[in-house]
């Protein structure tokens, strides 16, 4: 039988924004499902003047569903400003004080092998505090861009439903390398204990390193995750899921792109700015400018194969 995580008895050493629910429950799709019918536009109220929505329970709530969500401790809206130069010491002094790479290797091993969609998000959140230099905030000099730090991409300052942004760690979506949700990721991974990935989740990883690097020349991000799905390798894996992943992979560089075949989030921390420029030239040689164009998994082709160095650092770190 596969260990499950379970989380920490003791106290974190930092004061919670939230009270988390615990990781037995976070893989319980009937507390997910109950989030799920709240979360949504017809609930939802905005808030202008903090720029961030806030939701009521449905009418037709069930009491059994109230009950668990209750019970769970999982607050719906939990307002917190953040703002950017505290941000960064926080996620500083986190990663100092917690011992977290071994959990979100693990954690991420585990998502892969098993669909533990919570799971994607925290390896990406982990390697941006440890990658992104301390600094105050520069402003990025761009009319399209409003209070945007130039180094990390941060906002200066922003309000944040902590409700809502730790529901969408729960199902799966990933704000990926730099954003305010990873330091709410880090806080509530600081709290889990005993995450261990296994044999099983390790086979699955590296079957779907192999199937990557099957890839035709030209194939594309969109015909990788299409082609993913239809082999059939990652158990409860869903589109959102696999879309996130194959991002995943490559802002950790086991995936090449053309712009820097070397590059990975393990190994060094490259500017917002620069990402921005790498992003625009994407986006001019895109045949459809309408297209979603994402550093650095835009920037890859069937071609460029796999990076197996990062593949093995990423196994070393299990343990």
């Amino acid at each position: 039988m596969q260990n499950e995580p379970t989380t920490k008895k003791k106290t974190s050493i930092f004061k919670p924004i939230i009270q988390f629910i615990n990781l037995k429950n976070m893989i319980d799709s009937k507390l997910i499902k109950i989030l799920s019918k709240v979360y949504q536009y017809n609930n939802e109220n905005y808030n202008f003047k903090k720029d961030i929505s806030l939701y009521k329970l449905p009418n037709n709530f069930k009491e059994k569903d109230l009950s668990l969500i209750q019970n769970s401790r999982f607050e719906i809206n939990k307002i917190e400003h953040y703002e950017h130069n505290s941000v960064i010491k926080e996620l500083k002094k986190i990663i100092t004080e917690n011992n977290l790479e071994t959990i979100v290797y693990n954690l991420f091993l585990r998502a892969v092998g098993t669909g533990f969609h919570r799971g994607l998000q925290p390896i990406m959140s982990y390697l941006f505090a440890i990658q992104v230099p301390e600094h105050d905030f520069e402003p990025l000099k761009d009319r399209h861009y409003r209070n945007i730090c130039k180094i990390c991409g941060l906002p200066k300052e922003s309000w944040e439903n902590d409700g809502k942004n730790l529901y969408n760690l729960y199902i799966g979506y990933c704000p990926m390398f730099g954003s305010l949700e990873s330091l709410l990721d880090l806080k509530e991974v600081a709290t889990f204990e005993n995450i261990r990935s296994t044999d099983d989740d390790i086979n699955i990883f590296k079957k779907l390193i192999t199937t990557i690097d099957n890839a035709v020349e030209k194939e594309t991000p969109t015909d990788l995750k299409n082609r993913i799905s239809r082999v059939k390798i990652l158990p409860n894996s869903n589109n959102v899921s696999r879309t996130w992943l194959i991002k995943i992979l490559a802002e950790l560089g086991i995936m090449k792109n053309t712009f820097d075949e070397n590059y990975s989030s393990l190994n060094k921390f490259v500017p917002y700015y620069q990402r921005l420029e790498w992003e625009l030239k994407l986006h001019e040689k895109a045949p459809n400018h309408r297209v979603e164009i994402d550093f650095p998994i835009s920037a890859w082709r069937g071609k460029l194969g796999i990076n197996y160095s990062i593949v093995e650092q990423i196994l070393t770190k299990l343990e």
